[in-house]
């Protein structure tokens, strides 16, 4: 209870001394793995992870994450373990407008935001240690890249995950779900496999904004 008092606290005064980072994008786009490399990259500064954009969070700098929203909901619907019909993507859709897929638009060239894509660095821990540094001119020496690959890499994060029976169960410290990595390793183009020809093109059609604008393909 103590813990918890003191970390709001810190919570609150940091954002009054301009100390916090707010780490944002839609679900399954590698937010909770920025999150945590935040985390440790900036242990003096609260850092704040979520699915949503508010307009008072434009003073603080923001890390977005992005990803192809067809991968992206794919991964959604197989953390809930349930099959890809029309129902179930209709729903996604929604849950997804809800969450800030469009808000990554709208904010993608703020002077306060840093934009990393999920394909670059899902694989590629270092693409995301280089735009830290130059995004807050920051210096992340290679002992502690090297620790905090170790430390959540999808073997790492498997392992934190692996007690947890369903995405209902949480990791407090880290954040990480149970069923948090997919049978695709986080693979790219894995909707391909997954999603019919007809969904795919529906959906393409829905983020065809988002696709053309983030350089996915049409």
């Amino acid at each position: 209870m103590k813990k918890d008092i003191l970390s709001t606290i810190k919570k609150a005064i940091d954002r009054l001394t301009g100390k916090t980072i707010i780490q944002f994008g839609p679900p399954r786009s590698g937010t909770t793995l920025v999150y945590n490399i935040l985390k440790d990259v900036f242990p003096d500064r609260s850092v704040e992870s979520r699915h949503y954009y508010r307009n008072k969070d434009k003073k603080f700098p923001t890390v977005v994450t992005y990803r192809n929203p067809l991968d992206s909901i794919a991964s959604s619907i197989l953390r809930y373990k349930k099959k890809p019909t029309n129902d179930v993507i209709e729903q996604q859709v929604s849950e997804f407008k809800k969450n800030g897929i469009w808000s990554v638009l709208e904010i993608r060239e703020n002077k306060n935001v840093l934009m990393l894509k999920y394909e670059d660095f899902v694989n590629n821990f270092d693409y995301i240690y280089n735009k830290l540094e130059i995004f807050f001119n920051a210096n992340i020496y290679n002992d502690k890249r090297n620790l905090i690959t170790k430390n959540y890499n999808i073997p790492a994060v498997e392992k934190i995950t692996s007690y947890m029976k369903s995405y209902e169960e949480q990791d407090k410290k880290t954040l990480f779900h149970g069923d948090h990595i997919n049978i695709n390793k986080g693979k790219p183009d894995f909707y391909k496999q997954f999603l019919s020809t007809e969904q795919i093109s529906y959906l393409k059609n829905i983020y065809k904004d988002y696709l053309l604008v983030f350089d996915y393909e049409g």
